[in-house]
């Protein structure tokens, strides 16, 4: 069974380690989500500086810095009623939550339709080469904040820090654990001390060829990584993140050359969603990959939401139209459109028929 929680306007879904905010995946630190998943576990009461400490940093030494930190960042993302601080005590999670409670085994029946069409990608565990629990906890962190910042990439499954994790320490070949996963890419890493400066090597590999798509490098001087790890992360998605549209990209044109162009222009929408937002970009991309293959469903959608956001609602309303007749991607429609919502309770009376 697998929780989840409902408040405002914002869904937490903790065995995906997922915040959601309208339908749409928020940016969210991995021991941020762990502070907020402390604060809903025990939401009916105040919780004391020293418990969330306990609870999130497990056996290690940590400054009340690190916790302010953490709750400000929450409070980004939620607003600032989110969280009350109840001087000389701790926190409390202020907003009203549903808690509601879903079937492992729904839960896998619907990964595994979505998992049937889409680019889905694993983040295992970094190798750490050292032995240093602080070093451990770095690398788990980078590793758990990859997998937060790909999650926000338009077009690709991630698949959640706790399955990918499972793995830890398993004498599984990469192959293997893409195949019990239902992955196409792997990202995996390593970090290493040298000397002052820690060394963080990480590798994007094909899972079905075996093949290594790119690989990086990052140095860090020791005492600076923990302060600058989610400036690593976001260096590290800069570069990964156009090596896996390639890949992609590159895979449609082998298996479908039909219609590889569209696909091509499809995905450049989407990248241009994730660069610069729902606008005329992403609009005139999503079009042209129409033009070339009239049946794409997925096409017509983000060229509806473009449109919404621009503010041309009868041309959004005439996409939503011609997508209603394209069923053939029906899984993938509905994986768009829920990353779509966001764009206006204006169009809501739309998605409806699309259901």
């Amino acid at each position: 069974m697998q929780n989840r929680y409902f408040f405002d306007r914002f869904e937490v879904r903790p065995a995906e380690r997922l915040l959601l905010a309208e339908g749409v995946p928020a940016a969210i630190g991995a021991r941020a989500f762990d502070v907020l998943l402390c604060l809903l576990a025990h939401r009916d009461r105040v919780v004391t500086k020293s418990e969330v400490l306990e609870i999130v940093w497990p056996g290690l030494v940590v400054e009340e810095n690190n916790l302010s930190v953490q709750v400000s960042a929450l409070r980004k993302l939620l607003g600032r009623k989110a969280i009350a601080t109840i001087p000389g005590r701790g926190y409390r999670f202020s907003f009203e939550v549903r808690q509601e409670v879903a079937s492992s085994s729904s839960a896998t029946q619907q990964a595994s339709a979505a998992f049937a069409d889409r680019p889905t990608i694993a983040v295992v565990p970094f190798n750490v080469l050292a032995d240093d629990p602080h070093v451990n906890l770095l690398a788990d962190g980078l590793a758990e904040d990859v997998i937060a910042l790909l999650a926000r990439v338009p077009g690709f499954l991630l698949i959640s820090h706790a399955s990918s994790f499972a793995f830890r320490g398993q004498p599984a070949s990469l192959p293997e654990v893409a195949r019990q996963l239902g992955v196409r890419f792997v990202v995996e890493g390593s970090v290493r001390p040298v000397g002052d400066v820690l060394r963080i090597s990480t590798q994007l590999t094909d899972a079905a060829s075996g093949h290594v798509l790119w690989s990086g490098r990052f140095d860090s001087h020791r005492e600076d990584a923990v302060d600058f790890q989610e400036d690593i992360v976001r260096g590290l998605i800069t570069e990964l993140e156009p090596e896996l549209r390639r890949a992609e990209i590159a895979r449609v044109r082998r298996q479908r050359p039909e219609n590889q162009d569209a696909w091509a222009h499809y995905h450049q929408a989407v990248g241009a969603i994730a660069l610069k937002g729902w606008g005329e970009d992403a609009m005139a991309e999503a079009r042209t990959a129409s033009r070339h293959d009239s049946t794409l469903y997925l096409a017509r959608v983000l060229e509806a939401a473009a449109l919404d956001r621009l503010g041309q609602l009868a041309d959004a309303r005439a996409a939503l139209a011609m997508a209603r007749h394209i069923r053939q991607q029906l899984t993938l429609g509905e994986v768009a459109l829920t990353h779509g919502r966001h764009v206006g309770e204006r169009m809501a009376p739309l998605w409806d028929p699309l259901a």
